[in-house]
C-alpha cells in the first residue's frame, strides 16, 4: 500500500490538473429553452433575435420579469402553510458593448412602456379635470364662507399610476410603490451603475438602499423615511421586478465585499456571443400584439385588498398532480446542494432558486390560464416548464460565479472522488494512484478536444 505521504503525493498532482483545467473556460453556455416559454412570447422572442441578431435570452428575459410585473400583488402561488411565493424576479444579461441588449430589451418590454403610455395619457385628463375642479372649488369655498359655512373639502389631486420605472432613488421608487400597490417594473441599463448607487451613501450612515431591495425581492415589509415628511412611507408588501445588463469586464463589481445575498437573488444570462450581420428579418405587429395583449391580460388580473387597503395577494393551489413533481424536484436540487465539492459560493444563489421554481411556475400557470380562460392552478407541465427554466439558470449561475470568484481545486477534486465512488456504487478498494489516475482521465475527457495535458509535462 503507498505512504501517506504518496497519497499526498498523488492528490497534489492531481490537483494541478483540476487547477490547470478549471483556468481553462467558462462552463459552456447552455441554450436558452425557449419552447418553455408561454407561446406569445416565443414568437416575439424568436422573431425578434433573428430581426435584432442576439441571443434569444436578451428578449425573453426582461419579458419573463415584465410579465411577472403584470401579475404583480394580484396573486401568490401557495406551496404549503407558511410559504408563499409572489411573480418577483431580479434578473440581467452578461454580454459585451455592441451585442444587441438594449434595442432586445426594449422590444421585450414595449407593453409596458405602452401601458405607461396610457397611463399618462389618463393622468393628463384627470389634471386637466382636476383644474376645472380646483376653480370650481375656491368659487365654492369664497361662497361658503359669505354664508357662514364651513368649507367644502378640497378635491384630490390626481395620481399617475406607473408600470416602468428607470433610474430612481429608493425614496422617489418608495413613492411610486405607495401609489402602485401591484408593483412596478424597474429596468437599469447598467446594473454595476445601480449596485453603485447603493454604496454611495454609506459613508454618511444612509446604506439602507441595499436592505430596500432584499426585502423587495421577498415581498416583504419595508418602511422608507422620506425627507419633507413627518411619517415614513410603509410598504406592506413591495413588489418590484429588475432587469438589467453588465459587462463581463465589470461583473465583479456586482460583488464587491459585501456576502448579504443581494447578488443571489439575480438569475444571470450568461450567453455565448453571437455574431451580428444584416438579416433582412422584422417582428410582425402581431407578434408583438400577442404580447401587449398577454401583458394586458395579467394586468386585469382583480387584486383583492384587506381592511386597510393594502394588497391581500388571492392563492394559486399547485394541482393535486403537479404537487409530487415539485416535491421531487425541490428535494434534488437540494441533494445536489448538499452533494460533496458543490461550490460554496454557489449555495447562496442555489437556496433562491427554491423560490425561483415556484415564481416561474406561477408566471407560465397564470400566462396559461388568461390564454385559455382556465382554472387558476398550477400544473404538472407548469412545473416541468419551470424546472427546464430553472436548469438554464443553473448553467448560467455557475458560468458568472466562476468568472468572478474561479472555482475552489478542492471542491473539483472532491467532487470528482465523489462520481467516482457513485459509479463504484460506493465503495471501492484498491490502490491510491489508480483512483487519482481514473479522476485524471475523467477531468482530461471534460477538457475541451480531449488533448488537456499537465502544463509542465507538454501540452495544453
Amino acid at each position: 500500500m503507498f505512504s501517506e505521504e504518496q497519497r499526498r503525493g498523488e492528490y497534489t498532482e492531481y490537483a494541478k490538473y483540476a487547477e490547470y483545467a478549471l483556468l481553462r473556460d467558462l462552463p459552456e453556455a447552455t441554450p436558452f429553452p425557449v419552447d418553455t416559454l408561454p407561446k406569445q412570447c416565443k414568437r416575439l422572442t424568436v422573431e425578434a433575435a433573428a430581426a435584432i441578431g442576439c441571443p434569444p435570452e436578451f428578449v425573453a428575459i426582461p419579458m419573463l420579469v415584465m410579465l411577472g410585473c403584470a401579475i404583480g400583488n394580484a396573486r401568490r402561488v401557495r406551496l404549503k402553510e407558511g410559504w408563499t411565493e409572489g411573480a418577483t424576479l431580479y434578473a440581467a444579461v452578461v454580454a459585451d458593448p455592441g451585442e444587441k441588449k438594449t434595442p432586445a430589451y426594449k422590444v421585450a418590454v414595449e407593453a409596458a412602456v405602452k401601458a405607461q403610455a396610457a397611463m399618462r395619457s389618463e393622468y393628463r385628463e384627470k389634471k386637466d379635470e382636476h383644474a376645472r375642479e380646483l376653480r370650481e372649488y375656491e368659487v365654492d369655498k369664497l361662497q361658503a364662507r359669505k354664508d357662514g359655512e364651513p368649507a367644502p373639502p378640497p378635491p384630490q389631486e390626481p395620481v399617475m399610476h406607473r408600470a416602468l420605472v428607470e433610474d430612481t432613488t429608493i425614496e422617489a421608487l418608495a413613492g411610486v410603490l405607495e401609489n402602485n400597490p401591484r408593483g412596478v417594473l424597474v429596468v437599469r441599463d447598467e446594473l454595476a451603475a445601480w449596485k453603485r448607487s447603493m454604496d454611495q451613501y454609506r459613508a454618511a450612515g444612509k446604506g439602507a438602499d441595499r436592505q430596500f431591495w432584499l426585502s423587495a425581492w421577498s415581498n416583504s415589509y419595508v418602511s422608507v423615511d422620506r425627507k419633507g415628511r413627518s411619517e415614513p412611507m410603509v410598504l406592506p408588501m413591495p413588489l418590484v421586478g429588475v432587469f438589467g445588463s453588465i459587462q463581463p469586464a465589470v461583473l465583479s463589481d456586482l460583488g464587491g465585499d459585501r456576502e448579504d445575498g443581494l447578488l443571489d437573488r439575480i438569475l444571470f444570462a450568461y450567453p455565448t456571443p453571437t455574431p451580428s450581420r444584416w438579416s433582412d428579418d422584422e417582428i410582425s405587429d402581431s407578434a408583438r400584439g400577442g404580447v401587449r395583449w398577454l401583458y394586458e391580460r395579467l394586468r386585469s388580473l382583480e387584486m383583492p385588498d384587506d381592511d386597510h387597503g393594502d394588497p391581500e395577494p388571492h392563492h394559486v393551489t399547485v394541482a393535486s398532480d403537479a404537487k409530487p413533481v415539485l416535491i421531487e424536484l425541490l428535494d434534488s436540487h437540494r441533494e445536489e446542494m448538499e452533494a460533496p465539492g458543490f461550490p460554496v459560493r454557489l449555495r447562496g444563489p442555489w437556496a433562491k432558486l427554491e423560490a425561483y421554481l415556484a415564481r416561474l411556475a406561477l408566471i407560465f400557470a397564470l400566462c396559461r390560464s388568461v390564454t385559455t380562460d382556465a382554472s387558476e392552478r398550477i400544473e404538472r407541465e407548469d412545473v416541468l416548464r419551470a424546472s427546464v427554466m430553472l436548469d438554464y439558470f443553473k448553467n448560467h449561475a455557475r458560468r458568472v460565479y466562476v468568472g468572478l470568484y474561479g472555482e475552489r481545486v478542492e471542491d473539483r477534486v472532491l467532487s470528482d472522488v465523489f462520481s467516482f465512488l457513485l459509479k463504484h456504487k460506493g465503495a471501492w478498494e484498491g490502490y491510491a494512484h489508480r483512483v487519482s489516475r481514473a479522476v485524471r482521465d475523467r477531468l482530461q475527457a471534460a477538457t475541451p478536444g480531449g488533448s488537456y495535458a499537465h502544463p509542465q509535462k507538454g501540452g495544453g
